[in-house]
Parts: structure tokens; C-alpha cells; sequence
């Protein structure tokens, strides 16, 4: 007599996020995956099956990849946006809505590369009078070049230093005065030689005049705890750029690209700038060497 067939194993449950719909053998592991991910309306999302993504990277890969998912592939070429990743209801809505959908780059702000002097300093006297009239744009985006110092040329030395207002007018471009000799001035990446140094800025007036632009013009010493007039500082990797420039600027009020978690990869390591400019603004990134601030 034949003995009976074992009978079949009972599947495991298996836990899924409801966001990116990464599977789970344990519901504790899935518990620390929400705690950790911060899943939020602000991550890209496949508009096909509404899965969460770390970056629109990540979103494209889903879609348009040896691996993307069939059924979000096939919808996607037929009804979806190649720029904004939307997935409208009809080709006809998609026709329509490609000719709104459309991502201008900046215009070039041109290769001279100015004189080192006092009146790189620039600030209208608009720009003044609403900083008296606490009416200033609330955000200024800040990025710097560093030169080289020590006896390897790896100490990273502020060397010029650019913000621009939330209309993109430069309301600051000046170089600085490296406080110890330059053994290295990386031209291929950032453009600069000795004679553009030469007359440079020293650091300390640097910093009033960025304290001045960042706290509208208030004394540092009389803002309040809260900084309410204080204005947002945005830039990638920009606790480095403030440490080279040595100064201290409140954590709430930086925004810094490199660290918000829907432009990150994945494994939440920091895309570069140049990817995110590409990405993000339809621009490539153009060398220091032949970009003026």
C-alpha cells in the first residue's frame, strides 16, 4: 500500500510595505522599515501602480528598465510623460499635456569671469529697502569654490563664494582670501589662478557680508531665538561650504540637496550636483573654468 503524500507546507506570510511594496518575512522587520524609510507625499511615485521611489531616478528605473514592471512599462510608453513621469488618462490628454509640460533651463549666465574687486559685492537698493521693510525674499541659495592648501594640496580653502535670491539675481560674487598659502589651485575644476586671488576679499569681511544678506541685514546679536527674520540657506553639501567659510548658520534654516532624502539614491547616498542639475533642470553642469557665478 502506498503511503499518502506528505502534505503541502503551508505558505509563510509575508509582509509588505504599503508604499514601495518591499516584502518582509517578519512583521518586526517591516516595522523598522517604516520607522526608517519616511515614506511621504513628497517621494516620487510610479503614477501606474502609486509605488513609493527614493528619487525620480529610482521612478525611471521602475518604468524603463530590463527590469521595470510589464504592466507599469506597457501604460507608461502608451499614456505617460517622458519629462514629468505623469501618466495621463488618453494619448490625447497626453498630446495636450506635452505641450504645457515642458522644463526651460536657465539662461547662461555667460564664461567671463569678472574682476576681483570691492563691487562684486552687489546689492540694489530694492534689495535694501526691503530688508528694512522685512519684505526680503525668504530663501538665498549659496555655493563655493574651493582652492587647495597644506603640503598635499587636500586642505579644501573657500577661495570664491556666490548667493542668489529666489529670482536667481546674484545678490553676492566675490572671491576670498585663503587664510594659508594655496598649493593647489584645481583649475580644471574650478577655473581659478593666482592672479584672480590676488586682491581677494579677506574672510572676515566675507562673512559680515554674508551675515548681512542671511539675517536681512539685522545684527546677529538682536535676531531672535527663533530667527523669524532670518532667510533659508540653500546648497549641496552646504555645512561644508559653511565650514570653510568657518561660520555657524541655525540647522532649521539650511536646506541642503545632498541630504533631502527624495533626491538621494536608494541607499540614500547623495547624487552628485551635476547629476541633480542634469536630472532635476535639463542643464548640464558647466566646469567652474568657464562658469561665472
Amino acid at each position: 500500500m502506498a503511503s499518502d503524500p506528505d502534505p503541502p507546507k503551508p505558505k509563510t506570510p509575508r509582509h509588505k510595505c504599503p508604499a514601495c511594496y518591499k516584502q518582509f518575512n517578519r512583521k518586526l522587520h517591516l516595522i523598522e522599515h517604516m520607522k526608517i524609510s519616511y515614506h511621504s507625499v513628497h517621494q516620487p511615485r510610479c503614477w501606474v501602480c502609486q509605488k513609493h521611489c527614493k528619487s525620480f531616478e529610482s521612478v525611471r528605473e521602475h518604468i524603463n528598465s530590463p527590469l521595470s514592471k510589464t504592466n507599469c512599462l506597457k501604460i507608461f510608453v502608451e499614456q505617460g510623460c517622458n519629462l514629468c513621469l505623469k501618466v495621463l488618462d488618453s494619448p490625447s490628454a497626453l498630446k495636450e499635456h506635452k505641450q504645457m509640460c515642458c522644463l526651460v533651463a536657465p539662461v547662461p549666465l555667460g564664461t567671463k569671469i569678472t574682476p576681483c574687486i570691492e563691487s562684486n559685492f552687489t546689492m540694489s537698493g530694492s534689495i535694501m529697502d526691503e530688508m528694512h521693510n522685512g519684505k526680503a525674499q525668504k530663501a538665498v541659495a549659496m555655493d563655493c569654490e574651493m582652492v587647495g592648501g597644506g603640503s598635499d594640496g587636500s586642505i579644501d580653502l573657500c577661495a570664491r563664494v556666490c548667493l542668489v535670491d529666489e529670482a536667481e539675481n546674484i545678490i553676492l560674487h566675490t572671491y576670498v582670501q585663503p587664510q594659508i598659502p594655496v598649493t593647489n589651485y584645481r583649475y580644471e575644476v574650478t577655473g581659478l589662478t593666482e592672479d584672480h586671488l590676488r586682491d581677494a576679499i579677506p574672510l572676515n569681511e566675507v562673512q559680515d557680508k554674508i551675515k548681512k544678506i542671511l539675517y536681512n541685514g539685522e545684527s546677529v546679536g538682536r535676531m531672535p531665538p527663533d530667527g523669524v527674520k532670518a532667510r533659508l540657506l540653500v546648497g549641496h553639501d552646504i555645512q561644508h561650504d559653511l565650514n570653510c567659510l568657518r561660520m555657524k548658520y541655525p540647522g532649521f534654516l539650511l536646506r541642503d540637496t545632498a541630504k533631502y532624502r527624495p533626491l538621494m539614491k536608494t541607499n540614500l547616498v547623495s547624487h552628485s550636483l551635476k547629476h541633480l542639475t542634469k536630472t532635476y533642470l535639463g542643464q548640464v553642469a558647466i566646469s567652474g573654468s568657464t562658469l561665472q557665478f
